[in-house]
């Protein structure tokens, strides 16, 4: 987990916590690479480099079958889930008979740039504290939270416990409860940068029996273009792109699911690295349709723009971990 960024104790008590935090994030492992030894004019064998030789493993391929932890944090990315435990221990010796910890409790909150989410904490383990925190033992919550913007999160977590004085005769003589609290700071970055242009085509002309038996009416069309770079570490496959439109106007996708719109047996797009995949998406005026029908003649009249929809992303990055963007409401060009 990241470095705690502050600590403190709001009782005051300046003698050290008998319970312990310690903060892990939850990440997929990845493939451990392996660099073998050229087999040409040597007497060395080529497995002699490898960790984990052996007769089964191809020592001619840089990744090997066995799997790695990460070493460090990572990088966090929007769009995916920030996933991690939390462990309040308690740190009393075996020796220690004049001090019992009761009531441990761990509450914890993000700090994003526009908001402070308070966690739900999901138990670790289906084992219940029924007699408080034993020496040695730990009590670990799981919290989860969907990282949907960019800048600086907070993870901030207080741990609140009982400490009660045992007398000669082992009854308790005085308690007191203590808390403390910890700041992890970590940066939240984008995975995939999302540019949009749109593009008025010429408007459908239709029959319009409100407007007389000769009326016609005004269907607009846009072809909206999407570019999807990838700015992250790894590579992802891209899953699915949708546009979400907003009435009056529905959309069909010109993607690689045109002729196949189950996306049965079709082949997801890989992004390595900086590289971009186009998108279009072909939105039309539905016919008939009225609701949002009044806000587009506003918006048209008003300033010569038109909302189109949202941008729907999903992805996979490369040991399987989902990842969910939606855009903000996409604008066509204004009308000179």
């Amino acid at each position: 987990m990241a470095r705690a960024r502050a600590h403190s104790a709001a009782d005051g008590q300046k003698e050290p916590h008998a319970v312990s935090l310690k903060v892990l994030r939850l990440s997929r492992p990845s493939f451990s690479y392996q660099y073998p030894l050229p087999a040409a004019n040597t007497k060395i064998s080529t497995k002699a480099s490898l960790s984990y030789p052996s007769d089964n493993t191809d020592d001619q391929f840089i990744l090997s079958p066995n799997l790695t932890l990460p070493p460090a944090f990572g990088s966090a990315y929007v769009g995916e889930t920030f996933a991690c435990t939390l462990s309040a221990n308690n740190g009393l010796p075996e020796s220690e008979t004049s001090r019992v910890v009761t009531s441990v409790r761990i509450v914890a909150e993000m700090q994003t740039p526009s908001q402070v989410a308070s966690l739900e904490l999901e138990p670790a383990d289906d084992a219940a504290q029924t007699d408080g925190l034993q020496k040695g033992q730990s009590m670990q919550k799981i919290v989860r939270f969907d990282l949907k913007e960019e800048g600086n999160h907070i993870l901030a977590v207080s741990v609140s416990y009982t400490e009660t004085l045992m007398g000669h005769d082992s009854q308790a003589a005085s308690g007191r409860v203590r808390t403390f609290r910890k700041l992890y700071q970590f940066v939240a970055q984008p995975c995939l940068s999302v540019r949009t242009k749109a593009s008025e085509l010429p408007s459908l002309e239709v029959d319009d029996k409100s407007l007389g038996p000769y009326g016609k009416a005004r269907l607009l069309r846009f072809a909206l273009e999407a570019q999807l770079e990838n700015v992250g570490d790894s590579g992802v496959v891209v899953k699915q792109t949708k546009l979400i439109p907003k009435p009056p106007f529905k959309s069909m996708s010109l993607n690689w699911d045109l002729e196949r719109p189950d996306l049965s047996d079709i082949e997801s797009p890989t992004l390595n690295p900086r590289d971009v995949l186009q998108v279009a998406f072909l939105v039309e005026q539905e016919e008939g349709q009225q609701d949002g029908l009044k806000t587009l003649q506003k918006d048209m009249k008003r300033d010569g723009r038109a909302t189109l929809g949202q941008l729907s992303i999903e992805w996979r990055g490369t040991m399987g971990g989902k990842g969910f963007l939606t855009t903000g409401n996409l604008l066509t060009r204004r009308r000179v």
